[in-house]
């Protein structure tokens, strides 16, 4: 079994409520949410839309439960902000995990993204967009700085390969990875979306 003081179980809201569609989930509240989770023997989730958005209520409706966040979604546009637009953000976001207590955020790269687009076929019809030379050379340099920031607030940087985005197989991901700083950019392991993109391993 998982020694309980290096491995935390964590579950993300997504089972409750949908943040790319709404609509499924729109009954459950946050406080059913977060209480179903912990009564199943999660220790730690990821934040949704239903969730508080003062880091204090959102601590406090935790700790009641015995649970913490164990990281947070952000969206970088680093193909289609100027990085220090991108960058501000991430700070917010790192100011909002650091009041909550946790040390870890979900990075995706949002530039081009047809995620959400109902009418648009991920997996045929070349709708995805393919980075060229030049773009990965700017993602994967704003990758590291964001994750030299995370670092420097005691947070790790962990990236989403994700359906839909400029990084979604496992080929861009490996490239991602080749060309980042293995000290400042980390990978959350989707195996979902590796299955369905079909690039399993």
């Amino acid at each position: 079994m998982f020694d309980t003081k290096n491995v935390f179980l964590g579950i993300a809201p997504i089972g409750w409520c949908n943040d790319d569609m709404p609509e499924l989930g729109a009954e459950n509240t946050f406080k059913q949410t977060v209480s179903e989770m912990a009564l199943a023997g999660f220790t730690g989730c990821e934040i949704g839309n239903k969730y508080p958005s003062d880091p204090a209520e959102l601590k406090k409706q935790l700790d009641l439960r015995g649970m913490r966040i164990a990281s947070r979604w952000f969206s970088s546009f680093l193909l289609t902000k100027p990085y220090e637009e991108v960058e501000a953000d991430f700070i917010r976001e790192l100011d909002f995990l650091a009041a909550v207590g946790a040390n870890r955020i979900n990075v995706s790269e949002q530039s081009y993204s047809i995620q959400g687009r109902t009418d648009v076929p991920i997996l045929t019809g070349g709708h995805k967009y393919v980075m060229n030379d030049a773009e990965w050379d700017r993602f994967c340099d704003g990758l590291n700085k964001l994750g030299r920031v995370a670092r420097g607030r005691g947070f790790k940087l962990c990236f989403h390969h994700h359906m839909g985005t400029v990084v979604q197989t496992s080929a861009e991901t490996d490239r991602m990875m080749a060309n980042t700083d293995p000290e400042a950019v980390f990978l959350c392991y989707d195996t979902g979306h590796f299955t369905f993109a079909g690039r399993t391993r």
